[in-house]
Order: C-alpha cells, then structure tokens, then sequence
C-alpha cells in the first residue's frame, strides 16, 4: 500500500512542463515595410490631405442651391433665385480644384518614396547595431577568458600580477561597452517601430535579416533622366504651377458677372404684364473693383510656383549627385573589406592568442590584435550599412526603385 501510495503521489506532484509560447516570427523588411506603409503617421496624415483634396474638388463641382423668398404683405409674393453657374467661373474653379487634387496625390507618392527609405535606414540601422552588439559580447568573452588564463599563470608564476590587472581593466571597459552597444540596439529598435507607427514599442522587437556584401550594378549615367521622369516631388510641383495658373484665370474670370435668375409669384392682383409670374436677372457690376488684388495674388501665386518647381528641381538633381558619390564609395569599401580584411584581421587575432599563451609575444601584443579585430569587424559591418543604405539612397533619389 505504501508503494501503491508513493506512486500515486509522484503522479500527483509530477506535472508535465508547459509548452513554450510560440515566439511570434521575426519581422523581414519586405513585412516591415509594407506594415509602414499601411500606418506610418506621415502616410496617414498623406492620405488624410488626398480626401481633403478630392473633397474640395467635389465642393468645386458643386451647383449652388436656389434660393426661396417670401414676401408677406398685399399683395402677397414668393421667389424662387437660381444662380447660373455654368461660365468660365465655374470652369477655373474646378480645373483649379482638380490640379490641386493631383498635386496633392503625387504628394501622397512622395511621402511613401521618403517614408520607405526612412524604413529601409532604419532596419539596417537595427541589423548593424545587433551587429555592434555581437561583437561588443565576443570581445568581453575573450577579455574575459584572457583574465582566467591570466590569473591561472599568475599564480604559478608565468606572468606578474600587473598582467592580471590590465586584464580586470579591459574586461570592465569591454561589460562598459557592451551596456551601450545593448542600448544602441534598444534606440535602434524603438526608433524602427516609430516609424511603423507602432502603439507600444518594444525593445525585443525581433527582426531578420544580416549584414552581407552582394555587388549591385546599376545603370549610373541614365539615373538623372530617370529621376525628373519618376520623381514624385517634381512632378508635384509641376501639378502646383497648373493649380496656380487656373486659379489666376478664375481671379480673371470673375470680372464676368454670373447672372442670377429669379421667378417671382404675386398671389390677387397681377403684375403690370396681366400675369402673376414676373421673370427676374441680377449680377454684381465690377463699377468700383476690378479683382485687382485677387489678380496680383495669383501672379505671385504662379510665380511662386515656378521658383519651387525649379528648386525642386535643381534639389532633386543635387540629391541623385551625392546619393551617387555615396553609392561608389560605400561599394568601393565592402569591396575592399570584402576581399580578405576581415579574415586577415582574425589570422592576426588567432596568431596573437597562440602566441601569448606559448609565452611568446607579450600582453600588449595580444591587446592590440583583440582591438584591431573588434575595429575591422566594426568597421566593416558599418561599411555594410552605409553600402546598403546608399543603394536605397539612389531608389529614393530617382523615385523608384532601380536595384534589380
């Protein structure tokens, strides 16, 4: 019984582990960009000014309601007034609307083409300081091993004790800057999900994706006739100057009266006609102003407009020249690291570390081969970054994406 009892027990207390939560799946950046592009604040806020926009093309379009008077009295009288709302008025007005409606879309575009590269920079941003991180953690690892090797020949006798204190010393440098590569990664992360909008950023947001070198040919010498052709901005401020001239037509046009008709009903005795409908027409008379002001503001309106198309313009063009220049030398320094730096720089390490603990080179040596590996390796992640990055530069400064 005593048995049965113990068994019965183990079966008791004997609970069978929790299956693991199903960690959600790491975000790529095709995921994380297309997330952006749905709830980037930017992008709302775009959008939101497109249905303004096409709101007030519908305004534009709009027939103005009649209008309803009576006149109480003897003889009693109702009115019925339509305006006539069909003249070059209403033609400007609604080819000026319907401008801005298409300047503001291609606003919209350009929003998405900055919105997205500010994404692309970001994520790499996040993949390089993981990459810091990393190689922060290695190099307090092999600091720390160095200070056990180092104690352990310490005490018997192999190296003297200020040996075992550099080594204490660089392993408290090396936790130092792991802490701040670990809130580098943080920064880079929160400042990522600011950008996807997110409600509640998160410091473990995981992402997938690594560093790596992969040649991009790409067509430089006919960016530029790509760029004016594709570039959202541009052609926004093209739409812009259209927009303004059809409102400088409209500020003409309105020197045109627009007749209002109006038909008249008089209940008991008739109008003088033997009728008791009269037929009306009312317009303003432009006798003491001329839309002076409302024309001038629209020639400084269109001049404006040409001023920022040529800025756009010539920003634009400045902007693929430097994304180009960046592109060449981010592409000519992975290419350079890429052809055996990294490797050298570990053979060196490796080299150094044998060599140390064979007692022959001494601990400086091995010092400066651990900080000139923990450099390269930097320095060639952060190439990597700058490389990527100013493959995207040239997507954005041509206005569509161009790496095959």
């Amino acid at each position: 019984m005593r048995r049965v009892g113990r068994v019965i027990g183990l079966l008791l207390f004997t609970t069978v582990p929790p299956a693991r939560a199903q960690q959600a799946a790491a975000w790529t950046l095709e995921r994380v960009l297309a997330v952006a592009l749905r709830q980037n604040p930017d992008l709302v806020a775009a959008r939101l000014g497109v249905d303004s926009a096409r709101a007030e093309q519908g305004i534009a379009r709009a027939l103005p309601n009649p209008t309803y008077a009576v006149v109480p009295g003897t003889p009693f009288q109702q009115g019925v007034a339509a305006t006539i709302d069909f003249g070059p008025q209403r033609i400007f007005r609604t080819q000026a609307a319907g401008r801005g409606a298409a300047a503001t879309t291609l606003v919209l575009a350009d929003v998405t083409r900055q919105v997205t590269f500010r994404i692309r920079q970001a994520f790499y941003d996040v993949l390089l300081a993981d990459s810091l991180r990393a190689i922060a953690c290695e190099r307090r690892d092999i600091f720390r091993g160095l200070l056990a090797a180092d104690s352990v020949r310490w005490r018997s006798g192999d190296v003297p004790e200020r040996n075992v204190t550099k080594s204490e010393l660089d392993l408290a440098s090396a936790e130092a800057d792991l802490d701040r590569a670990g809130a580098q990664a943080h920064g880079a992360r929160l400042a990522l999900q600011t950008l996807l909008g997110s409600a509640e950023p998160d410091t473990s947001f995981a992402i997938a994706g690594s560093l790596a070198y992969q040649p991009v040919e790409l067509p430089l010498d006919s960016l530029g006739s790509l760029a004016q052709q594709h570039r959202p901005d541009v052609a926004a401020a093209g739409a812009r100057i259209g927009q303004t001239q059809s409102l400088r037509a409209l500020a003409t046009a309105e020197l045109f009266p627009t007749p209002t008709v109006s038909l008249v009903y008089q209940s008991g005795a008739p109008f003088p006609n033997g009728s008791n409908y009269a037929l009306g027409v009312s317009f303003a008379v432009p006798l003491f102003y001329w839309n002076g002001g409302e024309r001038a503001r629209a020639a400084a309106s269109v001049a404006s407009a040409e001023a920022a198309h040529r800025s756009v313009r010539t920003q634009a063009a400045a902007e693929l020249a430097i994304a180009i220049d960046s592109f060449r030398v981010a592409r000519d320094l992975a290419a350079r690291y890429q052809s055996g730096l990294v490797a050298q720089a570990t053979a060196v390490l490796e080299t150094a570390r044998f060599a140390y603990q064979s007692g022959a080179t001494s601990q400086l040596d091995l010092l400066d081969a651990v900080r000139t590996y923990s450099a390269t390796r930097a320095n060639y992640y952060s190439v990597l970054r700058d490389y990527w990055v100013s493959v995207y530069a040239l997507d954005r400064a041509v206005g569509k994406d161009v790496v095959p």
